[in-house]
């Protein structure tokens, strides 16, 4: 089992290669070698992600199209979040992740999963939590 965060989709998606780590553990999870879940934020910020990309010319409308064909493929199940509010924000900001990020890292510790992600306060994180990681971040 992993837990995929909206940049790793990115990293995949938007890269013209798929040689790294991010990749290969998305592509596990595209052809169901792999299990894989995230929050109930992933796919907004993954459209997020892909329309702010379309506005500033990065891809063609065409390319867009199969960013989202993607996404509607991509077997993620999606997990609410459990904790409240309070609870929530007292426990991500002594690391100082925003919410929407620790929401992802909340997930995965609850799971014991790695978290896949290209986001770098979330890999700093996890490194001071010591938990697994998938990134291509140095």
């Amino acid at each position: 089992m992993l837990v995929v965060d909206a940049s790793a989709f990115a990293s995949w998606a938007f890269a013209p290669e798929g040689s790294d780590r991010v990749s290969q553990a998305l592509i596990r999870v595209m052809t169901e070698e792999e299990r894989a879940t995230s929050t109930a934020l992933f796919p907004v910020e993954a459209l997020h992600v892909a329309g702010i990309a379309l506005e500033c010319g990065r891809f063609s409308p065409a390319a867009h199209q199969h960013v989202l064909r993607l996404l509607a493929r991509l077997p993620v199940a999606l997990t609410p979040m459990r904790l409240s509010p309070l609870e929530f924000w007292s426990w991500a900001q002594p690391l100082g992740l925003l919410p929407q990020a620790a929401t992802y890292l909340r997930l995965a510790l609850d799971l014991q999963a790695p978290l896949v992600t290209m986001d770098p306060p979330l890999l700093r994180a996890c490194r001071q939590l010591d938990h697994p990681v998938v990134t291509d971040l140095p």
